[in-house]
């Protein structure tokens, strides 16, 4: 049986229209106060530590001794509950699908179980392998990939990758699993590519 992992921010709502760009503003915040620096330079160490280590956590770990569990408390103390609302339209279509549904997120799982409540979809979903259980190495890295195909024991082409940044569904490819791009312009060579999450049944057989 086939496990489709699932992204949630920018993938399960439209990209730009919920928590998540408050949640970049409080990661902005956080480098600012942490490492005394402008908005400006925070954006672009934050920039640095993305490109070297997959996430401004990343960096912040190896280079400044940030508690991870601190840092993803206060980062996702953002307003979730007034920005989303229940998606019966959504709710219907992931219950439609046939496969294993598993939340594959750079997230806390604090945060993102407050996003699927809100959308009223946590009932759809079999599993979650959050940044936790990534042990805080995140997407695009590979090992929360192989990670979880070793929790499952199961074979990259056993996986589909659903998520709205192709860097993701690049790194799910070169592991062996398919890939599924989310409401992007960008064409990864291999990759399917859906204008929102609602179409995912026309791509998934």
């Amino acid at each position: 049986m086939k496990t489709i992992l699932v992204d949630v921010d920018d993938t399960l709502y439209p990209k730009g229209t919920g928590p998540f760009k408050e949640v970049s503003k409080r990661i902005d915040e956080y480098v600012m106060s942490k490492l005394d620096l402008s908005l400006k330079d925070a954006k672009a160490r934050r920039k640095k530590y993305i490109a070297k280590y997959g996430s401004t956590l990343g960096g912040l770990m190896r280079h400044h001794s940030v508690d991870p569990k601190a840092f993803l408390q206060d980062v996702h103390d953002v307003p979730v509950e007034e920005m989303l609302k229940p998606d019966a339209r959504l709710r219907k279509i992931l219950n439609e699908i046939s496969y294993r549904l598993v939340i594959f997120s750079n997230a806390s799982l604090d945060y993102v179980n407050r996003v699927l409540h809100c959308l009223d979809i946590s009932d759809v979903f079999d599993d979650l392998f959050t940044i936790e259980y990534m042990d805080f190495i995140p997407k695009p890295k590979p090992y929360p990939y192989y990670k979880i195909m070793e929790l499952y024991n199961m074979k990259p082409g056993d996986f589909i990758v659903v998520d709205d940044r192709p860097q993701n569904v690049s790194t799910a490819m070169d592991v062996g699993m398919r890939g599924i791009i989310v409401g992007g312009t960008n064409h990864l060579p291999g990759a399917l590519s859906i204008p929102d999450i609602y179409a995912i049944s026309d791509v998934i057989d």
